[in-house]
């Protein structure tokens, strides 16, 4: 008996030394949501966080909806990993990665997040499991998809640990992927993604050691919708040419994050020529008006154009010298529709940023 107390005192205290080797730093990552992120349509499952998400307005998916064919894409001549069917899907896509709490399995989280998903009407495309799902699913879809966070304001702890998640996965063991479709209405369909599967450890030191054991899930959550067409870069003379002739001149290259506020880097190349303009006629003076199309609360879209106005004003007067007393920004959220919004085509060509001549 005392023999087998100090055996499983031994273990105790290796067990906690493994835990301990976990360096504080990647214990905080895991346990606080990426900067920027949230959850969308589906509630978190309980006790999770987010360690990585990536939003794009439009996106592919590439949708198993067969099982896998051959056993690895390592063997094929190719390096392609098939299935007996697959859907591409288009439209707004966010990827998002979810750290569970330990404890828990693959089975009960998905489970979890698919009688969610049917309880609003969703309907299962493809399931599979383990083998079935392909050995090599996690380096051909999960590490991809995982290794692009909006990393900017990702710490360096935070970006080991996303490029490693979903790395190291015993497929045989334990993987699983729920694929559906959610027909909301109104045109608009909304595709689901459930990814989950327990991380083996690795070669990567203290990033390996804490993430080992721990599930992981990375859920994609695509909204179908066309892609906007009306994105076209407008030159100074031709903005100052549509001022001088209509008063005004509507602007579809300045491009924000989704439901955001904040400038995407694409937009500079607009920026610079709508700088060049006033730099050119110093005595116009503008304003700058923020559009929206009609989803949501009116509310929220009047307060989204009024700061999505604010910020293209303060990238102009910071990163292009342009005076603020020249500008002034306002919201009109989607008093101002240019097209009927009961359509994709509609709505987008409504989100814009204008400029008006005061």
């Amino acid at each position: 008996m005392r023999h087998l107390l100090l055996a499983a005192a031994a273990l105790l205290l290796s067990s906690l030394s493994a835990q301990a080797q976990v360096e504080p730093q990647f214990t905080k990552e895991l346990t606080s949501n990426a900067p920027g992120s949230s959850d969308l349509l589906l509630p978190r499952y309980a006790g999770s966080f987010i360690l990585a998400q990536t939003k794009k307005d439009f996106d592919e998916l590439v949708l198993p909806l067969g099982k896998a064919i051959g056993s690895s894409y390592q063997t094929d001549a190719d390096k392609k990993l098939r299935y007996e069917k697959v859907e591409s899907v288009e439209g707004r896509l966010t990827r998002t990665v979810y750290v569970i709490p330990e404890g828990r399995s693959t089975l009960e989280v998905v489970r979890n997040y698919t009688n969610e998903l049917e309880g609003k009407g969703a309907k299962t495309l493809f399931q599979c499991s383990k083998a079935e799902c392909g050995e090599d699913f996690h380096k051909l879809h999960g590490v991809p998809r995982a290794l692009k966070p909006e990393g900017t304001a990702y710490n360096r702890a935070r970006r080991d640990l996303t490029g490693n998640v979903l790395e190291y996965v015993d497929p045989s063991a334990d993987q699983r992927l729920w694929v559906g479709k959610w027909e909301r209405g109104g045109g608009s369909d909304v595709y689901v993604s459930i990814y989950a599967a327990t991380q083996t450890g690795g070669s990567m030191g203290n990033v390996s050691s804490a993430l080992k054991g721990r599930v992981l899930v990375m859920l994609d959550v695509l909204e179908t919708q066309a892609m906007q067409q009306n994105l076209a870069f407008v030159s100074a003379e031709q903005i100052g040419g549509a001022l001088g002739k209509e008063g005004r001149v509507a602007l579809y290259g300045i491009l924000f994050d989704f439901d955001k506020a904040d400038i995407k880097p694409e937009s500079d190349k607009q920026l610079v020529e709508m700088a060049n303009l006033l730099k050119s006629t110093p005595g116009l003076k503008v304003f700058i008006v923020g559009h929206t199309d009609n989803k949501g609360a009116f509310a929220y879209n009047t307060d989204l154009s009024q700061r999505r106005a604010e910020a293209v004003a303060k990238a102009l007067t910071a990163k292009h010298g342009i005076s603020a007393d020249r500008m002034v920004a306002k919201g009109v959220g989607p008093l101002s529709p240019l097209a009927p919004n009961d359509n994709e085509d509609g709505q987008a060509k409504n989100r814009r940023v204008e400029l008006v001549r005061q």
